[in-house]
């Protein structure tokens, strides 16, 4: 008994002959110039035909996860550039007496014949055709080249990719929209979309009005930076800015608002927590030095040895910029000293970086300062459940602190790393002055503090 089979694609010619055609999807077809993928096939029958088939398959997806910014997210325009670059290569490669249009001509045949992408095919026969146009997913890389390069964190570095996804589930693939057919109406679906998401971890709760504010801020201004850098001002009106979020009645809340100073009880629990259930001695230093300096965690977890001056007339940590670590602003590179147990427990950890070139090294990577602050908030909820008791609370402690010792704004500001006010407080001023003078409005701070907040 005889079995026939159909496969998929797969017609027949005169003669026995088979070929395989797959139409391409419709914006797919629209980049690449043609609405099928066809070739003439080889085997007729039997199991090489259906190893034909399936390899021509893969090659047609292939072709259309490229074309689509498949894998590694290559926009259409990206696409047909690199097929640019790629095609005047191949044909520099060419030598002979050939003229520019016999070499195009020559070569395009030999890469159709060959089943290669047909984008590149098009680039080599057409190098003149006009260029997709930008989208959002250009928009998107755009944006992560020129902002988020060397961004800290692997919070820092996902946030792009899961506001995009927010995008591509209210909008559709980015790919798909061009920046040039944009409408106020993307913008609203964006935010309405996104006051209806749930908030990780929130236990079915949705994102705040904050959140989204932040994560439509972002969106705007990837928007804002394709429009200038594709050169498209007076084409595109940018739907993402300006949009209101949550009731115009809502009073805005503030950073101090949203944080609590941790009180002296929870301070002294995690001191004594860290001391007797914590086996990484890193973790109890740097909350030491976190809560006796009112940094950032980044800061200190990315200190480098090198950084750290115990004896120094003044001791103090430079918090700047490095290969291995980035600040948050310009105003956050500074000298922060290092008074009473935060001088205590800096020498402690240089004591365990001996050797090493960072301070910590065990969290020396990427994603460190994020491992210490997931670490520190399971011991803190150990202690506290209060939503508003964070790490970050420590800074708010020490301004509290240097409020209450009476400490000049300009000397508060330099040492939590804060925006400076007149150009003569920005700019003038030696190193060591400035830093005398943040040591002394340290100590001054530090003396009122009750004794048993710094319990070992």
């Amino acid at each position: 008994m005889v079995v026939m089979m159909k496969l998929k694609y797969v017609d027949e010619l005169s003669g026995g002959r088979k070929r395989f055609r797959r139409r391409y999807p419709k914006a797919v077809a629209e980049a690449l110039g043609e609405v099928f993928f066809q070739v003439p096939m080889k085997a007729r029958e039997g199991a090489a035909l259906v190893a034909e088939q399936e390899r021509l398959v893969a090659a047609f997806e292939k072709i259309v996860s490229k074309a689509q910014g498949g894998a590694g997210q290559v926009s259409l325009r990206e696409h047909w550039r690199d097929a640019l670059r790629e095609a005047q290569a191949m044909l520099e490669a060419i030598s002979g007496d050939l003229s520019e249009d016999d070499k195009r001509e020559v070569l395009a045949d030999d890469l159709h014949r060959k089943k290669a992408d047909p984008v590149l095919v098009k680039a080599v026969a057409a190098p003149q055709s006009e260029e997709p146009p930008a989208t959002l997913l250009d928009a998107k890389e755009m944006y992560r080249r020129e902002r988020m390069d060397g961004a800290e964190g692997r919070n820092q570095k996902n946030r792009l990719e899961r506001v995009c996804r927010r995008m591509e589930g209210a909008l559709g693939p980015l790919d798909k929209l061009p920046l040039v057919n944009l409408k106020r109406e993307h913008g609203r679906e964006l935010r309405d979309h996104m006051l209806q998401a749930p908030a990780k971890g929130k236990g079915g709760k949705l994102l705040s009005p904050a959140s989204v504010r932040r994560e439509l801020d972002m969106v705007s201004a990837m928007t804002k930076l394709a429009i200038t850098e594709f050169d498209l001002q007076g084409q595109v009106v940018n739907p993402f800015e300006g949009l209101s979020v949550g009731p115009a009645s809502k009073a805005p809340q503030t950073e101090w608002e949203r944080r609590d100073p941790l009180p002296l009880a929870v301070l002294s629990a995690m001191r004594k927590r860290l001391d007797e259930k914590v086996k990484t001695p890193e973790l109890g230093l740097i909350w030491r030095i976190l809560e006796g300096t009112g940094c950032r965690g980044a800061e200190v977890v990315g200190l480098r040895v090198e950084d750290v001056h115990v004896e120094h007339a003044y001791p103090h940590i430079w918090v700047r910029w490095h290969e291995d670590r980035r600040v948050k602003t310009a105003v956050s590179i500074r000298q922060v000293p290092l008074v009473g147990d935060a001088l205590v427990a800096a020498r402690e950890a240089l004591k365990l970086a001996a050797g090493h070139h960072m301070l910590f090294p065990r969290y020396a990577r990427e994603a460190g300062p994020d491992a210490v602050s997931q670490a520190l908030m399971k011991h803190r909820r150990a202690i506290t459940k209060y939503s508003r008791h964070v790490v970050y609370s420590l800074r708010h402690n020490m301004k509290d602190l240097l409020v209450a010792a009476g400490v000049p704004q300009r000397d508060e500001n330099r040492i939590l790393g804060h925006t400076l006010g007149g150009l003569g407080d920005r700019v003038y001023g030696g190193e060591k002055a400035r830093l005398k003078a943040a040591y002394e409005a340290m100590e001054r701070a530090l003396e009122g503090r009750p004794r048993n907040a710094l319990i070992r």
